[in-house]
């Protein structure tokens, strides 16, 4: 069902991701559109049972718009060429000292669990990449980045904390 409906409405759900993300250029649409269906058929959802097929899909497809334009913001802002973003110079040394702990955060992180972090939030990578790539069970990817998350929120917390004093 949802295949048909993505197959049958291809320029419609193109036409409606240039005109909700005008920085969006038409190879990007596609790829969003494609790996929507790829999540949604994977997931066994091509029967599932909907009200409205049509609403599924265009949120699906905005929501994963939506995660494209977050990693590919996320990366840019870990690159170490990008332009100076702040005013100050303090702003600027808050700034180092807060990529010197999240940096310190990761390394502290055990390798597994530091190397699911990366792939999948500066990298952009899917889980079911990573699946395929490691052999472990979803669940177990999972667990990892979770665990990496509150660790690496922990560390971040301790230096606001500090900062505020």
């Amino acid at each position: 069902m949802l295949s048909k409906f993505i197959e049958e409405n291809y320029t419609s759900l193109q036409r409606y991701l240039k005109r909700r993300f005008k920085d969006l250029n038409a190879y990007d649409a596609e790829d969003i559109i494609q790996q929507t269906l790829v999540k949604l058929l994977s997931k066994g959802r091509n029967d599932i049972n909907v009200v409205s097929v049509s609403s599924y899909i265009y949120t699906s497809i905005q929501n994963n718009a939506l995660d494209y334009f977050r990693k590919s913001k996320r990366i840019v802002l870990v690159d170490t060429d990008m332009p100076q973003l702040t005013d100050s110079v303090e702003d600027e040394v808050l700034l180092n000292e807060l990529d010197e702990i999240i940096q310190s955060a990761i390394d502290s992180l055990d390798d597994k669990s530091k190397y699911i972090f990366i792939e999948t939030e500066l990298k952009g990578r899917t889980y079911e990449d990573l699946v395929d790539e490691t052999g472990e069970k979803l669940g177990t990817l999972l667990s990892r980045k979770s665990r990496a998350k509150k660790k690496l929120k922990s560390a971040i917390e301790v230096y606001m904390e500090v900062e505020k004093l």
